[in-house]
């Protein structure tokens, strides 16, 4: 049996409805065709400041238009209008993928149905879930886990080897009561190198999950992550988080669009940052001087890494020299000045490896999460 409609689906059911009549009776009184759209003024990686949801602008896509460019957007629009619109009436979920295989010539590229179906979100005010649209599965976790859903049903993954990140859009919360740590980490290759140690049952900082999304993190991540970090006993704070990324610009845009969330995509912020997030590194420290030694593997920042680097600085709210992240402000000031950034395979040259590397991060930074964890549970105790 489908589960029932949100309200939202339904209050975007009817704007939809709304967007067609208008433009029936356009076409009845020969007038031009338009639709109304709102859009973020302009792109970043991470959100930059609060004031950003008020960086936007009403945008008209009308048809006959002026230029080809417009026309066949209009008709893009019109399309994925339809097939939300569908989605939602049948009360089914289809993946953006789903979308573009349904008019590959007309939409040309998966960017473009990705980049039109997050712009009608951001225009009625919605989720994207809300669309009853949804990524295609691309993050992967490897650690047991027990998914609680409203009904009462639980769902058990196996912590034996990885697999996809399950849609967590119907689950209620997430058991990993046995968890001592989560770590998310940037690439896959590494993500595969820890797993296939099976770190996350054997290391002596107890039990864990590792994740990763292969870069710049997809919304089923972050929301399974943002789930994770909410999943605890209400006396008991959640497992530390952990972030491992590269020492460049984009190593630390990653983690933030995890943390603090991602400017594109502001208004579905509040249901998907994890603010416990801490960053594990790799940092200066890591990579500049090894027994007095540089470290091997330094890269040269490219244009397009200093640009970005100076960008995030200039722009980003979190790395202001006021601003909460002042110790990611000093990394990024180091990798413009020493012009160098380096890949988390550097770890590889080190005795043990990224593994004992890894293992000693997590050591430290749950030894020290134990301690906290005593002094918030004896005040508590005396609170009772």
């Amino acid at each position: 049996m489908a589960s029932a409609r949100r309200p939202a689906a339904l209050e975007v059911i009817a704007k939809i409805e709304d967007i067609f009549e208008n433009i029936t009776n356009s076409l009845l009184r020969e007038d031009e065709l338009t639709i109304q759209l709102r859009c973020k003024k302009s792109q970043s990686t991470t959100l930059d400041e609060l004031e950003a949801e008020l960086s936007w602008k009403l945008t008209y896509v009308s048809f006959p238009a002026k230029t080809a460019q417009e026309a066949w957007r209009f008709t893009v629009l019109l399309r994925i209008l339809e097939l939300i619109h569908e989605a939602l009436y049948s009360n089914v979920v289809i993946s953006k993928r789903n979308i573009y295989y349904k008019d590959p010539a007309l939409f040309k590229s998966q960017t473009v149905v990705n980049r039109h179906v997050d712009i009608l979100a951001y225009t009625f005010g919605v989720q994207r879930a809300d669309l009853n649209v949804t990524a295609a599965a691309k993050g992967l976790v490897a650690g047991g886990f027990t998914l609680m859903h409203p009904d009462g049903t639980m769902v058990y993954r196996g912590p034996e080897a990885p697999h996809l990140i399950d849609d967590v859009s119907e689950v209620q919360a997430v058991d990993i009561s046995d968890k001592s740590w989560i770590l998310v980490v940037e690439k896959e290759s590494t993500f595969r190198t820890l797993a296939s140690s099976m770190l996350h049952m054997r290391s002596t900082a107890g039990k864990g999950i590792i994740i990763t999304a292969k870069g710049y993190p997809d919304l089923s991540t972050r929301a399974f992550l943002r789930l994770l970090s909410t999943s605890h006993h209400p006396h008991s704070p959640p497992p530390p988080i952990y972030a491992l990324a590269d020492f460049d610009p984009d190593g630390i845009a990653i983690t933030s669009t995890y943390k603090h969330g991602s400017y594109n995509l502001s208004h579905e912020n509040e249901e998907l940052v994890v603010p416990s997030m801490r960053w594990m590194g790799i940092q200066s420290k890591d990579v500049l001087e090894r027994n007095g030694e540089e470290c091997k593997g330094l890269l040269r920042l490219s244009g397009r890494d200093r640009k970005k680097a100076v960008k995030m600085l200039e722009n980003s709210e979190w790395l202001k020299e006021e601003g909460v992240e002042r110790e990611w402000r000093r990394e990024l000031q180091v990798m413009l000045m020493l012009n160098v950034k380096a890949e988390m395979e550097v770890l590889s040259e080190r005795v043990g490896g990224v593994e004992g590397w890894v293992e000693e991060r997590l050591l430290e930074g749950c030894r020290r999460f134990r301690l906290l964890k005593h002094i918030m549970l004896a005040g508590v105790s005396r609170m009772v």
